[in-house]
Protein backbone atom coordinates (compact mmCIF):
# COMPACT_ATOMS: atom_id res chain seq x y z
CA UNK A 1 0.00 0.00 0.00
CA UNK A 2 1.83 3.65 -0.98
CA UNK A 3 1.60 6.30 1.18
CA UNK A 4 1.20 9.98 0.41
CA UNK A 5 3.79 12.51 1.66
CA UNK A 6 3.02 14.76 4.63
CA UNK A 7 1.56 17.62 3.62
CA UNK A 8 3.97 20.50 4.69
CA UNK A 9 2.63 23.42 5.31
CA UNK A 10 5.08 26.60 4.67
CA UNK A 11 5.10 29.59 6.11
CA UNK A 12 7.09 32.48 5.41
CA UNK A 13 7.74 36.09 7.03
CA UNK A 14 8.85 39.56 5.92
CA UNK A 15 12.24 40.53 6.96
CA UNK A 16 12.67 43.38 8.15
CA UNK A 17 15.59 45.52 6.30
CA UNK A 18 17.96 47.75 8.08
CA UNK A 19 17.08 50.91 7.93
CA UNK A 20 19.89 52.73 6.68
CA UNK A 21 21.41 55.94 9.07
CA UNK A 22 23.86 57.59 7.59
CA UNK A 23 25.20 60.76 9.74
CA UNK A 24 25.06 64.13 8.50
CA UNK A 25 27.64 65.85 6.73
CA UNK A 26 29.99 68.16 8.72
CA UNK A 27 29.66 71.96 8.21
CA UNK A 28 32.08 73.61 6.22
CA UNK A 29 33.55 76.73 8.19
CA UNK A 30 35.82 78.46 5.80
CA UNK A 31 38.96 80.35 7.12
CA UNK A 32 39.23 84.19 6.15
CA UNK A 33 41.54 84.82 3.75
CA UNK A 34 43.08 87.96 2.74
CA UNK A 35 43.60 88.67 -0.41
CA UNK A 36 46.57 91.22 -1.71
CA UNK A 37 46.75 92.38 -5.72
CA UNK A 38 50.44 92.87 -5.88
CA UNK A 39 51.42 95.17 -8.85
CA UNK A 40 54.79 96.84 -9.70
CA UNK A 41 53.83 100.13 -7.97
CA UNK A 42 52.80 98.39 -4.56
CA UNK A 43 55.15 95.46 -4.06
CA UNK A 44 57.91 97.34 -1.92
CA UNK A 45 54.99 98.53 0.30
CA UNK A 46 53.40 95.11 0.31
CA UNK A 47 56.57 93.56 1.40
CA UNK A 48 57.23 96.48 4.00
CA UNK A 49 53.83 95.19 5.41
CA UNK A 50 54.85 91.60 5.81
CA UNK A 51 57.96 92.62 7.42
CA UNK A 52 56.14 94.57 10.24
CA UNK A 53 53.49 92.03 11.02
CA UNK A 54 56.18 89.70 10.81
CA UNK A 55 54.78 86.97 8.39
CA UNK A 56 56.94 85.25 6.11
CA UNK A 57 57.79 86.68 3.12
CA UNK A 58 56.06 84.75 0.66
CA UNK A 59 53.70 85.38 -1.73
CA UNK A 60 51.91 82.86 -3.91
CA UNK A 61 50.49 84.61 -7.20
CA UNK A 62 47.76 83.93 -10.15
CA UNK A 63 47.28 85.51 -13.07
CA UNK A 64 43.61 87.07 -14.03
CA UNK A 65 43.59 84.39 -16.05
CA UNK A 66 44.19 81.73 -13.67
CA UNK A 67 42.42 83.52 -11.08
CA UNK A 68 39.17 82.97 -13.14
CA UNK A 69 39.91 79.58 -13.19
CA UNK A 70 40.31 79.26 -9.16
CA UNK A 71 36.25 80.60 -9.26
CA UNK A 72 35.50 78.06 -12.32
CA UNK A 73 37.06 75.06 -10.71
CA UNK A 74 34.86 76.36 -6.94
CA UNK A 75 31.91 76.52 -8.88
CA UNK A 76 33.02 72.71 -10.71
CA UNK A 77 32.74 71.78 -6.92
CA UNK A 78 30.07 73.23 -5.84
CA UNK A 79 27.81 71.72 -9.56
CA UNK A 80 29.39 68.45 -8.16
CA UNK A 81 28.54 68.33 -4.77
CA UNK A 82 24.81 69.32 -5.51
CA UNK A 83 24.72 66.08 -8.04
CA UNK A 84 26.17 64.04 -5.41
CA UNK A 85 22.87 65.48 -3.30
CA UNK A 86 20.97 64.79 -5.54
CA UNK A 87 21.61 61.09 -6.06
CA UNK A 88 22.08 60.71 -2.56
CA UNK A 89 18.25 62.09 -2.64
CA UNK A 90 17.33 59.93 -5.22
CA UNK A 91 18.15 56.39 -3.77
CA UNK A 92 16.86 57.77 -0.70
CA UNK A 93 13.56 58.39 -2.20
CA UNK A 94 13.71 55.24 -4.35
CA UNK A 95 14.08 53.07 -0.93
CA UNK A 96 11.03 54.69 0.77
CA UNK A 97 8.83 54.42 -2.00
CA UNK A 98 9.70 50.74 -2.69
CA UNK A 99 9.40 50.31 1.18
CA UNK A 100 5.53 51.65 0.76
CA UNK A 101 4.74 49.65 -1.66
CA UNK A 102 6.04 46.13 -0.49
CA UNK A 103 4.01 47.49 2.57
CA UNK A 104 1.08 47.77 0.66
CA UNK A 105 1.34 44.33 -1.71
CA UNK A 106 2.53 41.93 1.00
CA UNK A 107 -0.02 40.88 3.79
CA UNK A 108 0.92 38.57 6.44
CA UNK A 109 -1.55 36.82 8.10
CA UNK A 110 -1.12 34.95 11.23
Amino acid sequence: MKRLPETVEIKTKPVERTELVLPEADQINQRDITWVAITPNNHEEVFDDLKKTGDDLVLFGLTGDDYGKLGLNISDIRMYVGQQQAIIQAYKNYYIESEKTMDKAVTIEE
